[in-house]
């Protein structure tokens, strides 16, 4: 079965520290597979924006597959191709976009709450700079939306030092803040699908 990996630079896994072999090189684990503690951890599709990291590769499992809330876990696999799209910038760019989703969650609750203008104007924030600077002056101004506007300008902060993943969970919990698992739930199903059109990933797992 194929399906996805991050690692970390060099091919090393992120809580492993374990170096990958070059691709085609099987790896297998000398013990039954057991969610994070051992065995081939993999994801699917819709696992990928709970794992992102410095390396996205294509691997190759083998074997009977342990299949979790948010991962796979086989006996064995390997490294099948490097997925060369993903790089520092365009984790960069998948940052500012959570941080951008972060944002519109916002403007929902200001809306809902009746503070048209003040949803206006964050709507009109043209930078993440500016997002930052106008979501912490609502959140002293409009206090009872002060924590969905100081998520929104977490979320600018964390887009702005490259922090993907922080910034994808923001946008996740800003996400389950105005909408519950449901609204959770779609905002993590629309991160994988910006992930699969922006890397134009080969439907694997």
């Amino acid at each position: 079965m194929m399906a996805y990996k991050f690692l970390g630079g060099g091919r090393v896994g992120p809580f492993s520290g374990y170096r990958w072999p070059e691709p085609g090189v099987w790896v297998r684990t000398a013990f039954d597979p057991a969610p994070c503690r051992s065995g081939i951890h993999a994801c699917r599709i819709r696992d990928l924006p709970w794992w992102l990291g410095e390396e996205l590769w294509l691997v190759e499992l083998e074997g009977e597959l342990h299949y979790e809330e948010h991962k796979i876990v086989a006996p064995a696999g390997r490294l099948h191709s490097r997925i060369d799209p993903w790089t520092a910038a365009c984790a960069e760019e998948y940052a500012h976009a959570c941080a951008w989703r972060t944002r519109d969650h916002a403007l929902q609750t200001l809306t809902g709450a009746g503070h048209a203008d003040n949803a206006s104007e964050l709507a009109h924030c043209a930078t993440l700079d500016e997002l930052l600077t106008v979501s912490r002056r609502l959140a002293h101004d409009v206090p009872d939306t002060r924590i969905s506007l100081t998520i929104a300008g977490d979320g600018a902060v964390r887009a702005l030092s490259a922090a993907a993943p922080t910034t994808a969970y923001i946008a996740a919990h800003a996400a389950l803040r105005v909408g519950g698992q449901a609204a959770y739930a779609a905002e993590r199903a629309w991160q994988a699908r910006w992930l699969v059109e922006r890397l134009d990933l080969p439907s694997a797992a």
